[in-house]
């Protein structure tokens, strides 16, 4: 049977991000997906415009109806969560039958590629407010400014960042490069294995690599790869994404 994954994401209608993107990735690595929407965003060509989140209620809902049947996701995959209440509500419906053994990968999406937040974490810190989530999963999938706001440490170089994601609770952390200069370097961090990707950086920019990314990861994990496996696999899902679209 061809895995489900579940997607906890915001809607970006321009496509470029969020829960179409996640579908897409999905589809890539032949998944499918269930997509509950944390929030209606207004995005196009020169950034977002606004978010306007949905209620922890209907969060619940959402993920209720979909697990009526008699089909279980074989993993799940966070992104935009809008608020500290979502984030806790959604972490609370994690940890219940039938998800709570389910493989989670969370990308803690902070800010928008034009720096709109994304976060509202009200008046807790980003790595507090992320925290129930973050212990839940299988991984995280921060970038350097990501990793550097959760933590609250500087993230200048390899050792630092490696310190950085030791911090975070979640199993294994992907600490993405993107953001560092030269080659893109990638690194899997778990415990006191780190394993890293070096990459091949595109010209131009592109966005929702990072939703594409966690989303190709955990329809591998569902399809039963391991960690390090379904790593490589979702690198090549954006690398092929990035060709086509610069």
């Amino acid at each position: 049977m061809i895995p489900r994954v579940l997607v906890v994401a915001g809607l970006d209608p321009s496509g470029g991000a969020g829960l179409a993107a996640d579908l897409e990735a999905l589809a890539a690595v032949r998944a499918r997906g269930w997509a509950v929407a944390t929030a209606l965003t207004a995005q196009g060509p020169r950034g977002a415009r606004g978010v306007a989140p949905t209620t922890e209620a209907f969060l619940r809902l959402q993920i209720d109806a979909l697990l009526e049947g008699r089909e279980r996701p074989r993993a799940v995959k966070t992104g935009m969560l809008g608020t500290a209440g979502l984030a806790r509500a959604l972490a609370a419906r994690l940890g219940e039958p039938p998800l709570a053994r389910v493989p989670l990968v969370v990308d803690p999406v902070l800010l928008a590629s034009s720096g709109a937040p994304l976060l509202d974490a009200g008046e807790a810190s980003p790595g507090e407010a992320l925290a129930p989530l973050l212990a839940r999963a299988r991984l995280a999938t921060p970038n350097l400014p990501e990793l550097a706001a959760l933590t609250g440490l500087e993230v200048a170089d390899d050792e630092a960042a490696v310190r950085a994601a030791r911090m975070l609770p979640a199993r294994a952390v992907l600490v993405k490069g993107g953001h560092r200069a030269g080659a893109p370097v990638d690194l899997l961090v778990e415990g006191r294995r780190v394993t890293r990707f070096t990459g091949r950086r595109r010209a131009g920019t592109a966005r929702g690599t990072g939703c594409r990314l966690a989303s190709a990861i955990a329809g591998l994990l569902a399809g039963g790869a391991s960690l390090e496996e379904a790593v490589r696999g979702g690198k090549r899902v954006v690398e092929r994404y990035l060709d086509r679209v610069r």
